[in-house]
């Protein structure tokens, strides 16, 4: 009984590293559980799952891009309460704009730098620390954003969010729930 409990508070304790990388060749999102074992997970087959559609897994629509956030604004308490606890330890996000002409240039940096400083801001406010950060624009052939996050996040975090914000549970449950489709009718 008390290894249950030992293998439990282990696994709890656990740092798991997560690695999100979006550039102009791949976009992965990685999980890591190198403590114990050396186990690499894909997971960016699952966040795009989060965004499809539910029949049709790998079509994403504005439908149920916006569903997904209509889940994440009524479990924003307890999501923001896990990550208050996440330190991140490099950030890096680039946006790269098409070249036009000087004005174009000139003003897509300037409105560029206006929201990196606005989603700096939103990071460091979420976020308990930010290690290694860079924020930049580039001019390029092709308009992108480049974007590179890693972080290591232990199962105690959620849980503890889960405890301190228990009063919001049932309300994602439900809101969740009354997304799906009843009898089997389509979502046409």
């Amino acid at each position: 009984m008390i290894y249950i409990v030992i293998i439990i508070a282990v696994i709890l304790i656990m740092p798991i590293r997560i690695v999100a990388v979006r550039d102009d060749v791949r976009g992965d999102v990685d999980i890591y559980f190198t403590k114990i074992f050396n186990l690499r997970l894909d997971f960016d087959q699952l966040v795009r799952r989060l965004f499809a559609e539910r029949g049709d897994p790998e079509r994403i629509t504005v439908k149920s891009a916006l569903a997904s956030l209509s889940y994440y604004r009524q479990a924003r308490n307890i999501i923001r309460t896990a990550t208050r606890m996440i330190k991140i330890k490099k950030l890096t996000l680039i946006v790269k704009t098409k070249s036009g002409s000087l004005d174009t240039d000139t003003w897509g940096f300037v409105f560029s730098y206006i929201g990196l400083s606005y989603l700096r801001a939103y990071i460091h406010r979420n976020f308990r620390a930010v290690e290694n950060e860079y924020f930049g624009h580039q001019v390029a052939a092709v308009n992108c954003v480049n974007f590179e996050c890693h972080f290591n996040v232990r199962l105690a975090y959620f849980l503890f969010a889960l405890i301190r914000n228990i009063k919001d549970i049932p309300r994602v449950i439900k809101s969740m729930k009354k997304g799906k489709s009843v009898y089997g009718a389509s979502n046409i």
